[in-house]
């Protein structure tokens, strides 16, 4: 890793759900739509199939023993908080394998981060309905596929996290409702404006691509674990579809 780009960037890979084919694209469409020098690293338990210029982290090696010892269904993806806690100085950013970048994201990476920055649910989200059963745990308008922050100003979300874990593990299904319900209402994290994200599966109307989208998420695996009834695409399931074009070409 060169510690002297001023781009540290990160997704995750384990398990069987997405082939190495999700890691390399998604480096192919930073390489397009990223015109800063990056590094990019996965952090994966099988290392099969990714370019070697990516670079690589031993999934099981990575935060704190006490973590692990919790099963997935206690905040799943806890891990990337993770890094959080790494000693990197400049701009640092995770981006889940389930995203599309399909817009130049330059100027959105290039910021100065005073807090670590995530995805706001604009596409579902209105006030009455975020507000009026805040207390129940029903909803969760953040979302944690594309969340950057600089230097360690996102330390604090780790040291939290871990001084609490054993409570949060015991009140948190996953990681964007504890992010939501637990430091949102605080004003502990900043946003993307509205307008650069959508949702394919869960904008209405879905599947279209909107003009001044940069990065579209798919994340099915809220749907998966919440048993929605929802007709949802992975990426390499929308061939015929205006996503497949992009995530093709991004084979480098």
């Amino acid at each position: 890793m060169d510690r002297e780009k001023k781009l540290n960037l990160f997704t995750f890979k384990w398990g069987d759900k997405y082939g190495p084919e999700y890691v390399n694209r998604l480096y192919g469409s930073l390489l397009t739509y990223c015109n800063v020098p990056f590094n990019f690293t996965c952090i994966t338990d099988d290392s099969t199939g990714i370019l070697p210029e990516i670079g690589l982290l031993d999934y099981n090696q990575i935060g704190p023993d006490s973590w692990r010892e919790y099963p997935q269904n206690k905040i799943f993806t806890r891990e990337k908080l993770t890094l959080f806690d790494l000693d990197i100085p400049g701009t640092k950013g995770w981006i889940d394998l389930d995203v599309l970048i399909h817009g130049n994201v330059t100027e959105m990476v290039s910021r100065d981060f005073e807090k670590p920055t995530f995805i706001l649910n604009h596409w579902n989200m209105t006030k009455e309905n975020s507000f009026k059963w805040f207390g129940k745990g029903s909803d969760c308008h953040v979302n944690s596929s594309f969340v950057f922050w600089q230097d360690d100003c996102a330390q604090w979300l780790f040291d939290y996290t871990d001084e609490n874990l054993e409570k949060l593990m015991f009140t948190y299904k996953s990681l964007d409702k504890y992010l939501y319900y637990q430091h949102w209402r605080k004003d502990r994290l900043a946003f993307w404006e509205e307008g650069l994200v959508d949702n394919f599966n869960f904008s209405d109307p879905p599947h279209i691509e909107r003009k001044g989208i940069k990065i579209t998420l798919f994340n099915t695996s809220h749907i998966t674990i919440q048993g929605m009834d929802i007709e949802a695409y992975e990426l390499d399931e929308t061939e015929g579809m205006w996503p497949y074009e992009y995530w093709m070409e991004y084979g480098v």
